[in-house]
């Protein structure tokens, strides 16, 4: 009876979807199963243009890039624009089509939420979010929170990351017109051309807008690996990517309330090359294919009552996947997959004394997968969230405490035993009086849900495996420029223990032809991230700079008798860094951006023949306004990407592009 009325629901919530957009021929996931007040939040959603470096959020660290930065720094997608953070690695197969996923401190990228406009972004089946497939034009800003975000008023989904990444997309500002109008066009290096468009438009109270973009490249491009044991050139191919988004949004404010809808489809066809391994042929010719069609329609409604705040968040998703594949005998297999989602949220604060005051939230999320694998039955599961939190005030010093009540259940043959957790989290920060130097602590722990693939993929899942477990803890202080000083800066530091138990991994069992999940491993790691902002106007010449630091050692604490023990866990550098300037006069803007990160292993085995080398990158942007005639501009931009050419992996054995360049043209209106 359960089945039958999950399956309802998620068929209401696919029927919704395909008003969006018309069914399609089958479409596709990656083979991961074998492999407060108001204004505050007003404020979060529309941000000043400078950079912020990590900035006190009632004492968690904050990272953060405004739209107009976004713009300035040209990034490929979301992904590349949180690579800049501090404590973060972007783990990237190469190329526009490659997969990008986020990691935080070496907590793994399960261990990351990512939310858009508020609510969660969640993929059942394998956990992993592509960030590469969000434009950075359509967002307003990104940031990223270690832990979780110290607001009452958010959905319980927030409590349940060891970090949590926040897409805000634009809100149309209108400044006196009932219109605008953005078109953007560019076209670069590998056959790469992206157009898009945007188109806002107020009716009275209501304001709505449309997005559209294109995305088309060959990806060919050419590359080197280099190290004591070969000397690999050749070109890059199955690399190519064909994207299209659509979405719409509508912003209005019935019974005194805050109300946003928005509804997007997001389809593509990818190759994915695979790792470089030279063929008996002397080519590397892959055959891997790709097809995703993801429809999703959310809403967000909230109302302020006395000293009460409501927020109800909504959201539906169908997502389908083909996947084609090599296999032995050089034939290929296409899979089907297909998964929906749909989940409300409610969530209450309440400040009743100037000190003191609380939040509640409640969240219900129902997904299901399906698939046309051999063997693989179908898969349903209720996902039960409730969170409690209070905040004292005590002038200088700030005390959060919350907990955070799971409850998953599965439904599907052999499932896997109810899972009923409670986890706890703690912050505080204190303040001097001139509010230029805060101090902050936070411990939290918290466990991410073994996704179907761990649990039920086909020879591979295995329905008896624990969550796993991380603990976090962290120290730190924000030190600001007093106001009215010429040069503005922040400088941020956080000293960080983490602990991973129960690590999900993939291990053979009888042969290296069938694999299983098993918990096998205890990573512990701590490190230091600094961050340093600086802005400044001199002689008309706007100047804004970030640099950023990071040492970190995580290593494998699983078995004292493996190789491996006590070796630094694989693709975690030691140290790393990132630097962006901007600056600004006139019509002109230039962008400069750097990345480095140290020496790396591919194994917690760390010796010669896992170690990759250390490597940087430098990317160059340069805009100027063509024409500016009232509320209309036209402004041309230039980017050169890996300007040294550096060639480099960030995966063994998948190596990134050269030097690529992109010419585009923007008209605002």
């Amino acid at each position: 009876m359960k089945k039958t009325f999950l399956t309802i629901l998620l068929i209401g919530a696919e029927s919704l979807l395909l008003g969006i957009n018309a069914q399609t021929d089958s479409c596709a996931v990656p083979r991961d199963g074998i492999s407060a007040p108001r204004e505050a939040f007003l404020a979060d959603t529309i941000q000043t243009s400078r950079i912020s470096a990590p900035v006190l959020s009632h004492g968690t660290p904050r990272s953060s890039f405004s739209g107009e930065m976004l713009r300035r720094l040209s990034p490929a997608s979301a992904a590349d624009a949180l690579g800049f953070f501090p404590g973060v690695r972007i783990k990237d197969y190469g190329g526009i089509g490659g997969m990008k996923t986020v990691d935080v401190r070496s907590l793994g990228s399960g261990h990351v939420g990512i939310f858009i406009d508020g609510q969660r972004i969640t993929n059942a089946q394998n956990g992993q979010v592509d960030l590469g497939r969000y434009s950075a034009d359509e967002l307003e800003s990104i940031s990223l929170n270690n832990a979780q975000r110290s607001g009452l008023l958010m959905s319980a989904e927030e409590y349940a990351s060891a970090s949590v990444v926040h897409l805000r997309t634009r809100k149309p500002v209108f400044d006196g017109k009932d219109w605008n109008l953005t078109a953007r066009f560019k076209a670069g290096s590998w056959k790469t051309f992206s157009p898009s468009i945007r188109a806002e438009k107020r009716i009275g109270e209501v304001s709505l807008s449309a997005d559209a973009s294109f995305l088309r490249s060959e990806g060919d491009y050419t590359f080197r690996i280099k190290n004591e044991y070969e000397d690999t050139t050749g070109r890059r191919k199955g690399g190519d990517i064909s994207s299209s988004r659509l979405s719409l949004g509508l912003w209005a404010s019935p019974f005194g309330g805050d109300l946003s809808l928005r509804a997007a489809v997001y389809k593509s066809e990818r190759g994915l090359p695979g790792p470089v391994i030279r063929r008996l042929s002397g080519l590397f010719e892959p055959s891997d294919r790709q097809w995703d069609l993801d429809r999703s329609v959310q809403g967000s409604f909230r109302k302020s009552f006395g000293t009460f705040d409501l927020l109800l968040n909504a959201r539906a998703t169908a997502d389908r996947l083909d996947y084609e594949s090599e296999v032995t005998g050089g034939s290929n297999i296409r899979n089907s997959f297909s998964q929906r989602t749909a989940s409300l949220s409610a969530a209450l604060s309440w400040q009743p004394l100037g000190w003191l005051s609380g939040g509640l939230s409640l969240d219900n999320r129902l997904s299901d997968l399906n698939c046309d694998v051999k063997y693989f039955d179908y898969v349903s599961r209720i996902d039960t969230r409730a969170a409690a939190t209070l905040k004292i005030d005590a002038g200088s010093f700030a005390l959060q405490p919350s907990v955070l009540f799971t409850r998953v259940e599965d439904f599907t043959e052999g499932a896997a035993k109810t899972l009923v957790k409670v986890s706890p989290a703690v912050v505080a920060t204190w303040e001097d009086g001139s509010g230029t130097f805060t101090a902050r602590t936070f411990w939290k722990d918290i466990f991410r849900v073994p996704t179907f693939n761990d649990l039920y993929y086909t020879l591979t899942g295995n329905a008896a495996i624990r969550p796993e477990y991380a603990t976090q803890a962290d120290i730190g202080f924000d030190l600001v420029s007093p106001q009215g000083w010429k040069h503005q800066f922040r400088l941020s530091a956080d000293a960080f223990l983490n602990r991973v138990r129960d690590k999900i991994v993939a291990v053979p069992v009888n042969s290296q032809f069938r694999w299983s999940m098993m918990n096998f491993g205890e990573v512990r790691g701590g490190g230091l991230s600094l961050s340093l902002t600086h802005s400044c106007s001199l002689a008309g010449l706007s100047v804004n700079s970030l640099v950023t630091y990071s040492f970190e050692k995580a290593t494998d604490r699983s078995d004292p008798g493996n190789i491996g023990y006590g070796g630094q866990i694989p693709y975690t550098p030691f140290h790393s860094g990132s630097a962006v300037v901007t600056a600004a006069k006139g019509p002109w803007e230039v962008c400069v951006s750097l990345l480095c990160s140290g020496k790396r292993y591919s194994a917690s085995d760390n010796n010669r023949e896992t170690l990759l080398k250390g490597w940087s990158t430098v990317d160059l942007n340069l805009s100027r306004k063509i024409v500016d005639i009232g509320k209309s501009r036209l402004k041309g931009i230039v980017s050169l990407t890996n300007l040294l050419c550096a060639r480099y992996e960030i995966v063994r054995r998948y190596p990134m592009p050269g030097t690529g360049a992109s010419i585009g043209i923007s008209l605002e209106m």
